[in-house]
């Protein structure tokens, strides 16, 4: 028989090993399951952003007909590679649904409420652990080679302003003196000051150690491919490996949750975003802050020692190829916004899944057929983001106590209504 303060996580990301240290901290006895390696996927190959103002979920008119545009151009921002797929059909069929103007205002309302947070929360953690991963609060530039985007993007700052973000709009000389390493290509940028930066997997290292310290058990290369249940609850989580018991059980498996839908009793909207990183060592004519290449979509993130680059979205299932046209936009896209055109030293070039739900919003959740189980899975582009505020929040479901944020727009009834 299962302790009932006993708790098994499944999935080892960004979002599961938050949600294991706020869990463990309220007296919890965690296990930490992983089918490979501790933060091996898509939370160490990010550029490392906090980005309070990433208010505005993917969901939008503006997307949806640059999607359409780029279907078949193989080197744009957004890929979507034809195929006889009826989840992704399904999925793009509520994204379109989605781009609403009350569809996209519920969702910003609920991003906002996990983003605005981050960086307080991160604060927090850092001084209570005294951690260190290249945290940094510089503010990040948003680069524009269009006079036209430039100004069409005061739409996102005026929308952004409705939950306390703005921005400064940079002339083009303006933005040269603030950032030397952007080229004469820009037209102008925009600057917020309420943004971080850190390294992802220097993060991810160090979350693991410091788990560990605290006497969550991490237990890897180990699959979960379903449960035992008993009257409604979970009474085991079955893996490739045997059995493993807990008297609850979080679900935070990223782009793979999916998978879990035949155990779960329900399948859930997630589609995997590919997305490309490259990373390099820092050259010195370099950026010195996060800049945003706005009309490529691709970001650059300095760090003490390195220079990633990354970007791209692409709908092609779970291809873990790298695919070098895609690899070679990130460069493309980096000559065009940046005086430096040649780029060496590359130390790694990656992919991986981001878990992308058609509204922009992350479940968080408990399931409806077994009680004993947490979904928190499908943050987008935002994982290390919301990352805190999903732990934090999953911790406050489990103990019962008020939680810090009103957590009903992260529920899965939402999907029901279409």
């Amino acid at each position: 028989m299962a302790k009932t303060n006993s708790i098994i996580i499944i999935g080892s990301g960004v979002i599961g090993a938050f949600t294991a240290y706020y869990l463990q901290k309220k007296g919890y006895t965690v296990t930490l399951l992983e089918k490979d390696r501790f933060g091996c996927g898509a939370s160490r190959g990010n550029c490392g952003l906090i980005v309070p103002g990433h208010i505005l979920p993917l969901n939008s008119p503006g997307n949806l007909i640059k999607g359409l545009a780029w279907m078949f151009k193989k080197d744009a921002p957004l890929l979507i590679k034809p195929r006889v797929d009826p989840d992704l059909f399904n999925w793009l069929i509520r994204f379109a649904l989605n781009c609403r103007s009350k569809n996209i205002m519920t969702s910003a309302i609920g991003r906002a409420a996990l983003l605005k947070g981050a960086i307080g929360l991160y604060r927090a953690f850092i001084a209570e652990e005294s951690l260190k991963f290249d945290w940094e609060i510089l503010g990040a530039l948003h680069a524009f080679c269009s006079f036209d985007e430039l100004e069409n993007y005061q739409s996102v700052d005026d929308f952004t302003a409705q939950f306390n973000i703005r921005g400064n709009l940079l002339k083009r000389d303006d933005a040269l003196n603030m950032e030397p390493a952007l080229g004469n290509n820009i037209a102008g940028a925009w600057f917020y000051q309420q943004s971080a930066q850190l390294r992802p997997e220097a993060l991810m290292g160090e979350l693991r150690q410091l788990l560990a310290q605290k006497g969550v058990e991490i237990i890897e290369q180990t699959k979960a491919t379903g449960f035992r249940t008993k009257s409604g609850r979970v009474v085991a989580v079955i893996t490739d490996k045997g059995e493993l018991q807990a008297g609850q059980f979080v679900v935070a498996t990223g782009a793979w949750t999916t998978q879990l839908c035949n155990a779960l009793g329900f399948r859930l909207p997630i589609q995997p975003g590919k997305g490309y990183s490259v990373t390099m060592q820092r050259p010195s004519d370099g950026p010195s802050m996060p800049c945003f290449f706005e009309e490529a979509k691709v970001v650059a993130t300095p760090w003490a020692n390195g220079l990633r680059l990354g970007g791209t979205m692409e709908f092609a299932g779970y291809d873990a190829h790298l695919t070098r046209y895609r690899l070679d936009a990130l460069f493309a896209a980096a000559k065009r916004y940046l005086h430096r055109k040649a780029f060496h030293e590359i130390e790694e070039e990656w992919c991986g899944w981001r878990p992308m739900t058609p509204d922009g919003l992350p479940i968080i959740d408990r399931s409806s057929r077994l009680k004993n189980v947490i979904i928190a899975a499908g943050h987008n582009m935002e994982g290390i983001s919301m990352a805190p505020g999903t732990g934090k929040l999953v911790s406050e479901m489990v103990s019962g106590e008020p939680p810090h944020i009103d957590p009903s727009p992260y529920g899965i009834a939402r999907f029901h209504n279409f």
